[in-house]
């Protein structure tokens, strides 16, 4: 199961996945870009096996809503690959009041991922993959507990960074709390890879991010290896850049920074 699976890391992954002989379900927001990328995909990898869920993702209802459909119709489920975002430069909410990219980038993720707990266990060995910034800029960060969604100070910039530090550091607890489940949890920096975020932007925004992307890669094989390979080198919770399990060591203690995030969450949600 893949979100974001219309563009960018989403659907280099889900490809992946079809190579490798997975039934894929990909999900995203929009219904023609999905059943079109379901059918080029088909056309690329010569898989039957794929489908197409619709979510949005930074809305909580949505996401409810699509767990509920994707447990009805799977019993089980060996990969869940977080891509989804959001990009956009002024604050906007999310139909619960929350701040958008925190919403689409973290908060959804983080409530489907719970929800499909049953469905990964019976899958297991499974793996919650989950995509985020370079460890080293996300490093830099820290999320301020007192504002979550950034209703004080705002920009596009702390935007990103809160929703890619959060994703981390709920792998952090998930791998954690899902261990003796036998399903890991895994983040990892993508690398460049051609999308359609910008396509959310302004005029002119838009116009030059759109044109950068034609200079990239569609492929993301980090994304693609902890996805498809038996063998992942490294152990639950690890942050991957270019297919090696890298340190992520900002400066204070993870371990807590996770917790206290999960205890957020929950109370987001």
């Amino acid at each position: 199961m893949v979100t974001g699976a219309s563009s960018g890391v989403g659907r280099a992954v889900a490809k992946g996945c079809a190579l490798a002989g997975f039934h894929v379900v990909l999900v995203s927001r929009d219904q023609r870009r999905g059943e079109a990328v379901v059918q080029a995909l088909a056309a690329e990898t010569g898989s039957g096996e794929l489908e197409w869920q619709g979510a949005d993702l930074g809305d909580l209802d949505s996401v409810r809503d699509l767990a509920e459909r994707i447990r009805g119709a799977h019993e089980s489920i060996s990969i869940l690959s977080n891509n989804a975002a959001a990009l956009s430069l002024g604050r906007e909410e999310s139909p619960q009041g929350i701040e958008r990219t925190f919403a689409t980038n973290y908060l959804g993720h983080a409530l489907l991922a719970r929800l499909l707990v049953e469905p990964l266990s019976r899958g297991a060995p499974s793996r919650v993959i989950t995509v985020s910034g370079h460890p080293r800029t996300i490093a830099r960060a820290r999320l301020d507990f007192d504002d979550l969604t950034l209703r004080g100070r705002y920009s596009a910039l702390r935007a990103t960074l809160n929703a890619a530090l959060a994703r981390v550091l709920f792998t952090v607890e998930l791998a954690e709390r899902l261990e003796s489940r036998s399903i890991a949890a895994y983040t990892f920096h993508p690398g460049f890879v051609r999308s359609s975020l910008p396509s959310n932007l302004p005029f002119l925004p838009r116009i030059l991010g759109m044109a950068a992307m034609r200079l990239l890669s569609p492929e993301c094989p980090t994304g693609v290896m902890l996805a498809v390979e038996d063998t992942v080198p490294g152990p639950s919770g690890s942050f991957f850049l270019g297919r090696k399990a890298v340190d992520f060591r900002p400066g204070y203690d993870v371990r807590s920074e996770a917790r206290r995030l999960w205890a957020a969450t929950e109370s987001l949600l």
